[in-house]
């Protein structure tokens, strides 16, 4: 390695300090001196030489070395399987390697439009942020890596693409998520019922026709599948299987739906199956969790934990009403013990409360009076059906206080209190969501099918979807909760009418139950004339809903909707009830009206005769409900933004619903 010009400097030194010491010598003896000066000039000379020497050869290696590196950079750029493009706001392309012109096979010239060659690259977010994006082309993957460039025009913005092809590690990580374990636990969730009444014969043909129909499916799906009990499976099956599935609806349900027995009772599933996550711990726990919640809307449904959100799949079938009374006596020894433990109680139902929420919340607090504890309503605001109850209260000491406002039933004190939310599960729809905050003990009772949102850590839940109304199990457990409860004639009269208002005068959703507790309520002095009184219509509200009929829409494939004029007294109720009368048309299947909401906002209120879900389509909207009466608030949007959103659903499930049973017909 040739040395460096140090190396001469120091040479001088230690010259120049010898030249020093012969200077001195000279006084001594000056032949010495003069020898010692003639060997120093050449030392001097020779390492002049040397270091000039040193330096031609110094020069060259350093020029060659630039030059090799240059060309090796030039190599590297051009060479390296990475593709760079600088570009433009606008797209236009001012630099590009070899690689660029071999992946866009030539088409992008210089002055060219990159986007014009590659239009899935999405170069306007690219300028927002640095970060790296994917696009596709044709069958290539490719991940873009920005960088901003300033330096070459001050005036001029440039960007730098850095391009890899990552085909080959998508598809690896394709074929990963493809081979995702799926776990499912399936239920034949009416197996008691189908059962009932057959012959050992007839038993196992029904049993024999769902095994075989899971088997096989199971078997198209390429899965796993074992019957651990009599009405339950476990099935594990990869994630492009459960891709399959999806685009099938789970077709599974309607083919199971057709095996009916001698006594053409359907036999119905319900699936809660997991995607997407890491733990097989976790995918149990969650497959348990979503069959729950199928079971808990009523069955004859698939709930699916995929992409991180639960989607839904059937629920044709309607929620089969049980004979025995067994849970209800249970629930109602239960709920005894605990409002017997506690020192206040305090009852809330859904917001803008109706009859069915109020007959419900006063039955509840009748439990309560008659073992001596202090009992409160927390109502969300005095709409009619609040008021018309009040009018009743004026001879009943007390109930004169019974209805408070949510900001008194926070401010009420609250040592050891229990909270019963009746009529909903749902915490935003509370009438006080406040309560669920400051009270640890709740107690929730409901009959509307279960969402996927739901009061966190309740101390007790009695939820069944085949009930026609939260009144009706309030009356049960009131039969069951203490054989000396005298309902007074307002508590009778207040569950009587959450009845009628939610079977549309025992009409829809109504049961052998449903007849046994009316009969008990008009028992206990269920008054007729007091239930006519509250479901009197004044003529505004008579107008108001001529007026939403008269402007009824009836679409091709059955569904008629209508809106309510803005500014309408009692939207909500007018709505209901336009919903229910429009149901009677002829070829109708689904009736959908439309209304503004007291805050920002549209309101739907669907209805149905059982063939279709509402309840499907109004949770697409971020409600829910019953398969026969849902609803549904949509914020930021118009009216007619909601109204065109509604029809699209609508005749797009009742086109789905008629082909998959059609192709379920074929199949059979």
């Amino acid at each position: 390695m040739p040395q460096g010009p140090s190396t001469w400097l120091d040479t001088r030194i230690y010259l120049a300090v010898a030249a020093v010491l012969l200077f001195v010598i000279m006084f001594y003896n000056k032949s010495v001196a003069v020898l010692g000066g003639i060997l120093l000039v050449a030392l001097y000379l020779f390492g002049r030489e040397r270091h000039l020497q040193q330096q031609r050869e110094l020069n060259a290696y350093l020029a060659s070395m630039v030059q090799n590196v240059g060309e090796l950079s030039a190599y590297a750029i051009q060479k390296l399987p990475i593709a760079i493009a600088l570009v433009d706001a606008e797209g236009k392309l001012y630099w590009g390697n070899e690689v660029l012109a071999n992946w866009t096979g030539g088409k992008l010239n210089l002055s060219g439009s990159i986007l014009k060659v590659w239009p899935e690259l999405h170069l306007e977010s690219l300028w927002e942020k640095e970060e790296p994006q994917v696009f596709i082309d044709q069958d290539r993957y490719y991940r873009v890596i920005p960088k901003l460039l300033h330096e070459l025009k001050p005036d001029e913005q440039f960007l730098v693409l850095y391009i890899l092809d990552i085909t080959s590690t998508e598809h690896l990580r394709m074929e990963c998520c493809d081979n995702m374990p799926v776990v499912a636990y399936i239920q034949i969730d009416n197996y008691d019922d189908v059962l009932q009444g057959l012959s050992d014969t007839q038993r196992s043909t029904i049993l024999v026709d769902v095994n075989k129909l899971l088997t096989d499916w199971m078997a198209e799906l390429d899965g796993f599948l074992k019957r651990y009990a009599d009405d339950m499976y476990f099935a594990i099956f990869s994630r492009k299987s459960l891709d399959k599935a999806l685009g099938e609806k789970f077709d599974i349900l309607d083919k199971v739906r057709a095996i009916h027995g001698s006594h053409k009772f359907p036999v119905t599933l319900s699936m809660g199956v997991v995607a997407d996550r890491v733990s097989m711990a976790d995918l149990g726990d969650r497959a348990q969790a979503c069959l729950d919640l199928a079971l808990g809307r009523g069955g004859d449904q698939a709930a699916v934990h995929v992409g991180g959100k639960v989607q839904f799949y059937g629920g044709k079938a309607k929620a089969v009403e049980k004979n025995t009374r067994v849970k209800a006596r249970t629930v109602a020894h239960t709920i005894k013990e605990i409002i017997g433990e506690a020192d206040m109680v305090v009852i809330m139902g859904h917001n803008n409360e109706d009859f069915d929420s109020l007959g419900a919340a006063l039955g509840v607090a009748k439990m309560a009076r008659h073992l001596g504890k202090q009992a409160y309503i927390a109502i969300s605001q005095n709409n009619t059906a609040v008021g018309k109850l009040q009018g009743l209260f004026a001879d009943y000491e007390d109930y004169k206080e019974i209805f408070i406002s949510p900001l008194k039933a926070a401010a009420l004190p609250l040592k050891n209190p229990v909270l019963f939310v009746v009529d909903t599960h749902r915490p935003e729809l509370t009438a006080a969501p406040e309560l669920l905050e400051l009270i640890d003990k709740v107690v929730v009772i409901d009959h509307h099918r279960r969402s996927e949102e739901f009061i966190a850590s309740p101390l007790l839940v009695y939820l069944e979807p085949s009930s026609s109304s939260t009144s009706e199990l309030v009356t049960e457990l009131l039969m069951y909760f203490d054989e000396t409860v005298d309902l007074t004639r307002i508590d009778a009269t207040a569950l009587y009418a959450g009845i009628l208002v939610d079977t549309k005068n025992f009409a829809v959703q109504t049961g052998v139950r449903t007849f046994d507790a009316a009969a008990y309520l008009r028992r206990s002095g269920a008054d007729p004339s007091l239930i006519r009184f509250l479901f009197l219509m004044d003529y505004a509200a008579t107008r108001a809903r001529s007026e939403v009929l008269a402007n009824a829409e009836l679409v091709p494939g059955g569904v008629i909707i209508a809106t309510c004029p803005a500014n309408t007294k009692n939207a909500q109720v007018i709505a209901a009830q336009a919903a229910d009368m429009m149901l009677r048309i002829e070829g109708v299947k689904i009736s959908i009206v439309l209304f503004y909401l007291d805050e920002d906002g549209i309101g739907v209120s669907a209805r149905s005769h059982g063939e279709v879900n509402v309840q499907v389509l109004m949770e697409q909207l971020g409600g829910g409900g019953h398969q026969t009466v849902a609803g549904a608030q949509v914020k930021n949007a118009t009216m007619s933004e909601v109204k065109a959103k509604v029809i699209e659903l609508s005749t797009k499930y009742i086109e789905e619903s008629e082909q998959n049973e059609s192709n379920s017909t074929g199949r059979s």
